[in-house]
């Protein structure tokens, strides 16, 4: 399937562009945002933090939270998610 995006078409690979997302906001005792599988986060660090932390499942272990820690900065980490369960970040923006 081809994919129209930006004014081009794409075959369907893992190298699309990211062309839409939907703003999560994110605390240390946020309960579980589920959503359809994700392309790739764009997660925003907590501001005066050095680190953040993001708890993920993975499109492929729904039964499985999986902490992601010490991040630095922000970053697009391109993998396929359907929940947030929680973070120390400011917000994610989920990447379709």
């Amino acid at each position: 399937m081809d994919v129209r995006a930006f004014g081009s078409v794409y075959g369907q690979t893992s190298a699309l562009p990211y062309a839409s997302g939907l703003l999560i906001g994110v605390s240390g005792n946020m309960t579980q945002r589920n959503f359809p599988a994700s392309r790739g986060i764009f997660i925003e660090r907590k501001s005066g933090s050095s680190k953040g932390s993001l708890t993920v499942i993975l499109t492929d272990a729904q039964n499985t939270p999986i902490p992601i820690d010490n991040l630095e900065g922000d970053l697009i980490l391109p993998f396929s998610v359907t929940a947030i369960v929680s973070g120390s970040v400011n917000n994610c923006i989920v990447l379709y």
